[in-house]
């Protein structure tokens, strides 16, 4: 009984840590991503 509650809670909780870990990798990339175009911009000079 316990290990089929467990199976249903780690089923609940998985795809959200997986989520967030994926929300927070993307907002560093994307983060990394501003900092590079903003120096790969010609200056209009």
């Amino acid at each position: 009984m316990k290990s089929r509650i467990l199976k249903a809670v780690v089923a609940l909780v998985v795809p959200i840590v997986i989520e967030f870990i994926i929300k927070k990798v993307t907002e560093k990339l994307d983060k990394n991503k501003d900092v590079k175009d903003v120096k790969s911009i010609p200056s209009p000079h």
